[in-house]
C-alpha cells in the first residue's frame, strides 16, 4: 500500500530510479568538472604570472645591482692605477653600466608590484642617469693633475649615489618578492583548497560505485562495463587535477630557491662594494691626508675590510666559478617556475574526461531505461 501511494499506476519504480541516477551522476560529473578547472586553471594562472613576471623581475634586479656594483668598481680601479683610459672611466665600466641599463628594463618589462613598483624604476633610472654624469666628471678632472681633488670628489658623490639607488634596487626586489609571495601562497595554491575538487570527484566516483552495485542486484550482471570506464575515467581526473599540488610544490621550490640565493648575492655584493669603498678611500688620503679622516671612515665604514687581492690565474677561476654557480642558482629557479606553470595541456583533458563519463553514463544506462521505456 505505501508503494502504490508514492509511486502512480503504471510507473516503473525501476526507471524512476534509474532516471535519478542518471540525473545525479550527470549533475556530479559538471560540479566536478567545475571546480577541477577552476584549481588547475588558478594554479596555473599564479604560476605562470610569477614564472612571466615576478621570478625574471627579481633575478633581473640582482643581475642590475652586480652590474652597477662592478662597473663602480672598475671606475674605482681605473683612478686607483692612475691610469686615465681614453674613452671614458674604462671599457669594463662602460660594458657594466649598460648590462644594468638592460636588466633595469627587464625589471621595468616584468614589474609584478604595480604602479609603486613603475614609479621605483623611473627614479632609479633617473639616479642612473645622475651617476654615469659623476663619474664622467671624475674621469674629465682625473685627466688634469690640477683637478685630481676634485675627480675624487665627483667619484665620491658618484659612490654616495650609487648607494641610494642599490637601496632602491633592494626595496623594488622586496616589493616583486612581496608579489611572489602573494602568487605561492594564494588560495588556490592552498593545499587545503584540493577539498573543492577532491570531494566532488570522490562523490562522483562513489555514486558510479553505488550504481553498478545496484545494476548487478537489480539485472543480475556481473558488470556495467561504460560505467565502470567511467569510473576509471574518474580516477584520471584525480590524477591529473592533483598535478595542481605538484605545480604549487614547484611554486613554492621557486620562492624557496629565490630566497636561497638571496644571501649569496648579498654576500658578493658586499664584496665588490668593500673593494671599490677601500680604493676610493685611499685615493681621498692621497689628495687630503689629515683633514679627510672622517670621509675616508665614512666610505670604509659600511663594508668589512675587503680580501687581500688573489693573483690574476685564481681571480679568473674564482670569478668564473662564482658565475658558474649563480647561473647554475638563476636557471634551477627558472626551471622550477616553468614546471609549475606548464598545465600539459590538462584543463583540456580534464574538459574531455568530464565529456567522456557523461557519455559513458548515458551509454551505460540507456539499456536499462529502455527495457523500461514502456512499462
Amino acid at each position: 500500500m505505501t508503494a502504490d501511494a508514492r509511486t502512480p499506476p503504471g510507473v516503473s519504480t525501476t526507471r524512476q530510479t534509474l532516471v535519478l541516477l542518471r540525473r545525479w551522476l550527470l549533475a556530479l560529473t559538471v560540479v566536478a568538472l567545475a571546480t577541477s578547472l577552476a584549481v588547475f586553471l588558478g594554479v596555473a594562472g599564479n604560476a605562470d604570472v610569477a614564472k612571466e613576471r615576478s621570478v625574471p623581475a627579481i633575478l633581473a634586479s640582482y643581475d642590475a645591482q652586480d652590474a652597477l656594483r662592478n662597473a663602480h668598481l672598475a671606475a674605482v680601479n681605473n683612478l686607483v692605477e692612475g691610469g686615465a683610459v681614453l674613452g671614458g672611466p674604462g671599457v669594463d665600466y662602460q660594458r657594466q653600466i649598460a648590462a644594468a641599463g638592460q636588466y633595469l628594463t627587464l625589471v621595468a618589462e616584468n614589474n609584478a608590484a604595480g604602479d609603486e613598483g613603475t614609479q621605483d624604476i623611473q627614479t632609479i633610472e633617473a639616479l642612473l642617469v645622475t651617476y654615469t654624469g659623476l663619474v664622467g666628471q671624475a674621469d674629465a678632472r682625473f685627466r688634469d693633475a690640477s683637478l685630481t681633488a676634485l675627480g675624487v670628489a665627483a667619484l665620491r658623490d658618484a659612490a654616495s649615489l650609487l648607494n641610494d639607488i642599490l637601496v632602491r634596487l633592494e626595496d623594488l626586489r622586496g616589493k616583486q618578492l612581496i608579489a611572489l609571495d602573494g602568487q605561492v601562497d594564494n588560495g588556490w595554491t592552498n593545499r587545503l583548497t584540493a577539498a573543492v575538487w577532491l570531494l566532488p570527484l570522490l562523490a562522483l566516483g562513489v555514486l558510479l560505485v553505488r550504481t553498478q552495485l545496484h545494476l548487478t542486484r537489480r539485472f543480475r550482471r556481473m558488470v556495467n562495463v561504460p560505467l565502470l570506464l567511467a569510473t576509471v575515467a574518474v580516477v584520471g581526473m584525480v590524477a591529473l587535477t592533483a598535478l595542481s599540488l605538484w605545480s604549487a610544490d614547484r611554486l613554492d621550490r621557486t620562492r624557496a630557491g629565490v630566497h636561497a640565493v638571496d644571501d649569496s648575492r648579498k654576500r658578493q655584493l658586499l664584496e665588490v662594494g668593500a673593494r671599490a669603498a677601500y680604493g676610493l678611500a685611499d685615493q681621498v688620503e692621497k689628495q687630503c691626508v689629515e683633514a679627510c679622516v672622517d670621509t675616508t671612515e665614512e666610505l670604509r665604514s659600511p663594508f668589512p675590510p675587503p680580501p687581500p687581492p688573489p693573483t690574476p690565474g685564481a681571480d679568473a677561476a674564482e670569478a668564473a666559478s662564482t658565475d658558474n654557480a649563480e647561473v647554475r642558482a638563476d636557471r634551477d629557479i627558472t626551471n622550477d617556475a616553468d614546471e609549475a606553470a606548464n598545465s600539459r595541456f590538462g584543463e583540456i583533458v580534464l574538459c574531455v574526461l568530464a565529456l567522456v563519463i557523461a557519455g559513458l553514463v548515458l551509454l551505460g544506462l540507456y539499456p536499462r531505461l529502455a527495457e523500461y521505456e514502456k512499462r
